[in-house]
């Protein structure tokens, strides 16, 4: 009922079954990237519904630059299916993955301080967003977003159990982490050669 009434607002008459369907799709978008439903509302008056050039000025990642993200908090996948006993029917839902195009420094310090179970005590967001900062702009390569190995290093400091209450820390992690998606981008690049092998 909601995105009806946000169609009429913004251009006076009454949607289309199709019309509505393309702006739900598009308000579940922005809730995929992060919005709340009141930003999200906020965001498709403010651009009259046409959210495809809309610019995420919080953001840390740029798909226009990056448009691969590997890891999974950068990525909006389906819903899964399941199974509803009431009616004893599957139900399927289409797969697909995308990349998320809006990331906030928050949403990283979030996924930092949960991952490693930082103790609030030892919580202090303008170092550590200095720290996440310094962190971005040191770390330079052709086969990953800083943002997006940063994550990877935070998960593997997490799989290791190692302790950590300052982000800078994670630099002593950077090498090991990133000769291991090295061998992981290799591996794979393997994997589809082979596949191509079997095909032809």
């Amino acid at each position: 009922m909601l995105m009806k009434q946000l169609y009429e607002l913004c251009y006076g008459v009454e949607p289309s079954k199709e019309e509505l369907t393309l702006l739900e799709i598009k308000h579940q978008r922005l809730i995929d990237n992060g919005y709340s439903n009141k930003e999200a509302n906020k965001i498709l008056i403010d651009t009259k519904l046409n959210i495809d050039n809309y610019e995420h000025t919080d953001s840390i990642i740029n798909p226009e630059t990056d448009p691969i993200y590997r890891h999974h908090e950068l990525q909006i996948h389906s819903k899964p299916g399941g199974f509803d006993p009431a009616t004893c029917t599957i139900i399927k839902s289409p797969y697909y993955l995308e990349m998320k195009c809006r990331y906030t420094m928050d949403n990283l310090l979030n996924y930092y301080y949960n991952k490693l179970i930082v103790p609030p005590l030892f919580r202090d967001t303008k170092r550590d967003i200095g720290a996440m900062n310094h962190l971005m702009s040191s770390f330079k390569s052709p086969i990953i977003n800083s943002v997006d190995f940063i994550l990877f290093v935070i998960d593997y400091v997490a799989s290791n159990e190692y302790k950590t209450t300052n982000p800078l820390e994670l630099k002593n992690w950077f090498q090991t982490t990133y000769e291991y998606l090295e061998q992981f981008v290799l591996s794979t690049k393997l994997e589809l050669i082979d596949r191509e092998d079997v095909l032809l």
